[in-house]
């Protein structure tokens, strides 16, 4: 038997899983996999892993395998967890394993041999599920598969007591809300008496008395909390004299680490020579009384100097002696009397002259070292000066402070953010000394642990990882999996930590070892893009390790799939900023790829959006069709910037820049000059009574007062009502009748919708408390572009890109910049056991702290090492061409330079000058400048007529029934709360598509149909059947025919598709499940989720259909008012019970 004999040999279990899993690789490729040998050991369930998989390795496939080889060892799945960092990556393991097991349950072997490595391992754990009684096709939820977060979640259920939390309260989609809230309760306090009130004063202070500064500064940091929270407890630990040595320690610790870096990195032979030119030039110095230059501290070497604290003066000296002002490489020129060298004829001068130049012109390649130098002159001198200190102790009062008044809002309302749930559920855990029951049963549940992209780790859910896998030993049959790629780290600002990942790799997890496997093999891209890969990026990562700061070596590729003909990368640079010369470049380019290969797919990748703006404006003009994903923000559109200003105008009839931005809108459109002989003059009256005064109405031209009489009209009947009805109500009526609509296209009114929906949502329970809560809120829409056709351009940022490929990759912006660093109230890092910690400097004393300084000067280091690894992510995307787009500068030297720290500027020494496509700047490409055009409704325009009527009459019922009236209505609860989470999967999976829901990906959707069911407030008791019956519901529809044929794809389909109608002159809403054309007919289909038990079946059915035959009237109607011309016909639906009425 197989199982026996991997518990048996501790060797075999390698050799029969290579045997199942790779026998294939070598007899399909057409040359051999590099890294098989890597590959079959990585599947000895016997051992614990941590595996570098680049871009395009096949990590996943040898997730799925890992879990497979698992499955058949285990006594329960539930002993396997594997964590991911999001639900799609979860949501896809958990299909793919689920799929294999049903291939295997098939019992037809795939003809292809590497399908059939999966298939033989799933064969076998389905043996072991037959074995064992696991029913994992009818409980796949049993399949541990789950992102951090809602690990999290579920830690903090089974023991609400220990993580501090309570009963599961829910996670806030707004958390920006809470912690401006918290904020501005912290600063509030400066009225108290105390220490609380004392240090918010003078946190104040030390900020210009910014209110707003500090407030914009708490909220980063409460944001973040989980980061610092662990750092500024420790003051309740020392009295202030012992905390203050311990970080200042760590400081002076922290400046030997970068000597030691130094002198390792530079070439021993060089810095022996150096200090005798140093030697020599500071008895020089001494010698004509110039004592104030650090060379002088080089005056008694005889040796390099050690890497210590009290050696930094020396090490300044050394600095000094080799770098300019700027920092860079000193030149022969620059070789004089005040660096220590006269220009004395004797042989000794000018031998020692001579021997330092030669010195320099060997150093003068070696980037590192004189970024290293850099450096130097940037460390601060190991202690806080007096006005750092202070304020210091200060925020390590004011944070923990802030955190208290956070926990308070989240208890008031019972809300709280995902850093809450995380650290809540290392709580639950308990500690080493004093582990919890639920961290000892924990124990014995789990038995293998994998977790997928761990270079994105931070160290709270490193924390997390590490309790979950207290005390486990080697050889107890215990493994922990570790996969990712610190090539790949891009999420810095969400604290992900590379470094965690290097740690892991040389000293394990926890107690845990992990024997590290890298992966080179590359099944993406052709060996072209490869060999370009290589050569670039093993130039421009570092040459050095660094866990603190980010720097990873370049790892090479071994292409799987030959070379292609032609040029596998081509930059076009160009010798302006002009973004409608990029755009121009990338239109011309899709345009050549769509014509030679019209079926391949091409992606926009840009660092920002804002690198976007241009191209996205092109595209539309040259009606390419392009899908997009958050890239355009809704605040930026004009449409929702008129929305708003009009609702500031309704709500603040004093808000004169809103007024003013209402008189300039499209929909009223009066010039410059009428604005200003309404408006100039008068300070003591609000723009409305301005409107409203007879002589400078009378001012106006002709037509702006025609504009101006329109627009006075409509909002003096609006504005008695506000508060009176909804915001949403007023808000959009006052805009249709001003003529909004006419003035946009159907884009802007999918926006518009969108702002209507967040403004209704917000004020469901009264009123609006603030324009901020709705601004925050709607600063996380964005506008969609979903494409039209199959193959549509696919414009997204690189983040977005991650895991995705694409045949054509194009990346614009890389002569750009990335942005600043952002000032934070707390610097803080941690290196070993050291803590370092500096408070942000005062107003007016930018760079004046020098341990902030540095501090800060180490993070833009780790951004810069982040920006190599983002361009590697966007490169590696690529499957046959990659297209690079930048502006660039001509140098004397016909050198091509790029601004500093942009993606072109790391690669402009090693590409090679074919590469390059030099675009002259065309003239015409300038942005004109010209006056603004003001576009305008015309002065006669009307609202148009309204469309027919429906007939009520021949629909028996009230109007007021079409307003959207569940069919659930009049059922219970349960079934009301049921039904409305079974018709959003229904609409989901008519979105994705039918052959993506498999049986095995329904029962995986169970934690989420429970939580949302939950979210629902249903009694935890009832929420395992009701998700139960859902599912079978989901399953059912996709088993059916019928089911199949309703959410598959068709002509002009939509589902859950909102329309609005007039009725006895008032404006009524439906919801229509699904709609769509089949032949020359429109169906129009209700799903209904109730079910029938008993006979009379027929009976059941004639009821349901009189019952809501009026119902699906209505809508037709609406759609044939709405100028539909084709057949209509109903449906209903029914998934409980695969039953189906047509009419």
């Amino acid at each position: 038997m197989w199982i026996p004999e991997i518990m048996a040999l501790r060797n075999r279990p390698v050799d029969i899983v290579s045997r199942l899993c790779f026998a294939g690789f070598l007899k399909e490729m057409n040359k051999p996999i590099s890294d098989i040998k890597e590959r079959r050991t990585a599947l000895d369930p016997t051992k614990s892993f941590i595996i570098q998989a680049p871009a395009g390795s096949g990590k996943t496939e040898l997730l799925i395998s890992r879990v497979l080889t698992l499955l058949t060892l285990v006594d329960q799945p539930e002993q396997i967890l594997a964590v991911t960092f999001t639900r799609k990556a979860a949501g896809e393991m958990h299909c793919r394993i689920m799929n294999a097991l049903e291939k295997a349950k098939s019992g037809s072997p795939p003809e292809r041999d590497h399908e059939r490595q999966t298939y033989d391992l799933a064969t076998r754990a389905l043996k072991r599920d037959s074995e064992r009684g696991w029913k994992l096709f009818e409980n796949p939820a049993r399949l541990k598969i789950q992102t951090i977060d809602a690990l999290c979640a579920s830690l903090t259920r089974q023991m609400p007591m220990l993580s501090r939390l309570g009963s599961q309260p829910a996670v806030s989609e707004y958390p920006e809300e809470i912690y401006r809230e918290a904020a501005r309760r912290t600063i509030a306090k400066v009225e108290a008496t105390g220490i609380d009130g004392d240090t918010v004063s003078r946190a104040l202070s030390h900020l210009d008395n910014s209110i707003g500064n500090l407030e914009k500064r708490l909220i980063v940091m409460l944001k973040n909390r989980d980061q610092w929270l662990r750092h500024v407890t420790i003051k309740g630990s020392f009295n202030e004299d012992v905390l203050r040595s311990y970080l200042e320690d760590s400081i002076k610790r922290l400046i030997e680490g970068t000597l030691k870096t130094v002198k390792t990195l530079f070439p021993a032979d060089l810095l022996a020579k150096l200090i005798k030119y140093g030697r020599y030039a500071a008895k020089n110095l001494k010698n004509n009384d110039n004592n104030k230059s650090g060379i002088v501290a080089l005056d008694k070497l005889s040796s390099p100097p050690e890497a210590t604290f009290d050696t930094l003066p020396q090490w300044r000296g050394i600095k000094e002696l080799l770098l300019t002002m700027n920092m860079e490489w000193r030149k022969a020129g620059g070789i004089s009397v005040k660096l220590g060298f006269p220009s004395a004829k004797d042989t000794d001068a000018v031998q020692m002259k001579e021997g330092f130049k030669n010195l320099l012109e060997r150093l003068s390649g070696m980037e590192e070292i004189r970024e290293l130098l850099s450096e130097i002159a940037l460390l601060p001198d190991g202690a806080y000066d007096k006005s750092e200190w202070p304020i210091l102790n200060d925020l390590l009062h004011l944070l923990p402070l802030a955190e208290s008044e956070l926990n308070k809002v989240f208890a008031e309302i019972g809300m709280v953010d995902f850093q809450a749930i995380s650290m809540a559920a290392i709580k639950a855990l308990g500690s080493d000394e004093r582990p919890t029951d639920l961290m000892l049963a924990l124990d014995l549940r789990i038995q293998h642990i994998l977790v997928d992209e761990y270079q994105d780790t931070s160290r709270t859910q490193l924390t997390l990882l590490k309790a979950l896998t207290r005390g486990w030993e080697t050889g107890d049959g215990r493994t922990l999996f570790i996969v990712g790629d610190p090539m790949q780290s891009i999420y810095l600002f969400r604290e992900a930590e590379v470094g965690l990942f290097l740690q892991a790799q040389n000293e394990g997890i926890g107690s845990v070892e992990l024997e590290p496997i890298t992966l080179r093999s590359n099944f993406r891209s052709q060996a072209g893009l490869i060999d370009w890969a290589n050569r670039t990026f093993s130039a421009i990562f570092p040459q050095y390790e660094d866990k603190f700061l980010g720097a990873i070596n370049y790892e090479h590729f071994v292409a799987v799939h030959p070379a292609m003909e032609g040029e596998a990368v081509k930059l076009r640079a160009y010798d302006s900023r002009a973004e409608t010369t990029e755009a121009r470049e990338i239109l011309e380019t899709i345009a050549l790829i769509q014509r030679e290969n019209p079926g391949e797919s091409i992606a926009i990748l840009a660092r920002s959006r804002s690198h976007l703006g241009e191209i996205v404006k092109g595209l539309k003009e040259a009606k390419v069709d392009f899908k997009t994903t958050d890239l355009d923000p809704l605040t930026k559109r004009p449409v929702i910037q008129d929305l708003l200003a009009l609702l500031r105008a309704l709500m603040h009839p004093c808000d004169s820049t809103a007024w003013l931005a209402i008189l300039r809108a499209p929909w009223c459109g009066m010039e410059l000059e009428d604005i200003h002989s309404l408006v100039f003059g008068n300070k003591n009256s609000t723009v409305w009574e301005l409107m409203g005064e007879g002589n400078r109405v009378k001012s106006l031209s002709e037509e702006g007062g025609k504009r101006l009489l329109r627009l006075r009209n409509k909002l003096e009947t609006a504005l008695p009502l506000w508060g009176r009805t909804s915001p949403r109500s007023l808000l959009e009526g006052l805009w249709i009748k001003l003529g909004g609509p006419a003035c946009v296209d159907r884009d802007a009114m999918r926006d518009a919708d969108a702002f209507f929906n967040v403004l209704d949502d917000l004020t469901k329970g009264g009123g609006i408390e603030s324009l901020e809560q709705l601004e925050t809120r709607i600063n996380n829409l964005y506008a969609v572009h979903s494409g039209s056709g199959e193959n549509p351009v696919e414009i997204l940022t690189i983040h977005k890109a991650k895991g995705l490929e694409y045949d054509h990759v194009m990346i614009p912006g890389l002569g750009k910049p990335p942005r600043q660093l952002e000032k934070k109230l707390l610097r803080t890092m941690e290196r070993e056991k050291d803590l370092l910690l500096a408070p942000i400097e005062g107003m007016g004393q930018e760079g004046n702290s020098g341990i902030y300084t540095y501090l800060s000067r180490l993070q833009s280091k780790k951004e810069a090492f982040e920006q190599t690894r983002l361009f590697y992510v966007a490169v590696t995307r690529a499957k046959k061409r990659l297209y690079l787009f930048g502006h660039v500068r001509q140098t004397d030297d016909d050198k091509i330079k790029a601004e500093a720290k942009s993606f072109l500027a790391k690669i402009t020494e090693t590409i090679n000058n074919e590469e390059i496509v030099t675009v002259s700047h065309d003239e015409d490409d300038e942005l004109p400048v010209r006056s603004l055009q003001l576009k305008r409704l015309p002065i006669n325009w009307q609202i148009p007529n309204p469309l027919p009527k429906l007939d009520v009459s021949t629909m028996g019922e009230s109007h007021a029934a079409l307003d959207e009236m569940p069919e659930f209505l009049w059922a219970g609860e349960e079934a009301k709360h049921l039904g409305t989470v079974v018709h959003k999967y229904l609409c989901r999976i008519s979105k994705e598509g039918v052959s993506c829901w498999t049986k095995a990906r329904i029962g995986g959707e169970k934690p989420c149909f429970e939580s949302m069911l939950r979210q629902l407030g249903l009694n935890q008791d009832r929420i395992p059947s009701l998700t139960q019956r859902g599912l079978n519901m989901l399953y059912k529809t996709l088993t059916d025919q019928r089911g199949s044929w309703i959410l598959g794809k068709h002509p002009e389909e939509a589902s859950e598709v909102a329309f609005t109608a007039v009725m006895d002159d008032k404006t009524v809403h439906t919801i229509i499940d699904r709609t769509f054309v089949d032949g020359n007919t429109r169906w129009v289909i209700d799903y209904k989720t109730g079910s029938h038990e008993g006979g009379a079946l027929e009976d059941f059915l004639q009821n349901e259909k009189r019952r809501y035959e009026k119902q699906l009237d209505r809508y037709a109607a609406i759609l044939v008012t709405g100028g539909e011309k084709r057949p209509i016909k109903r449906g209903l639906y029914y998934p409980a019970i695969n039953q189906w009425i047509e009419w």
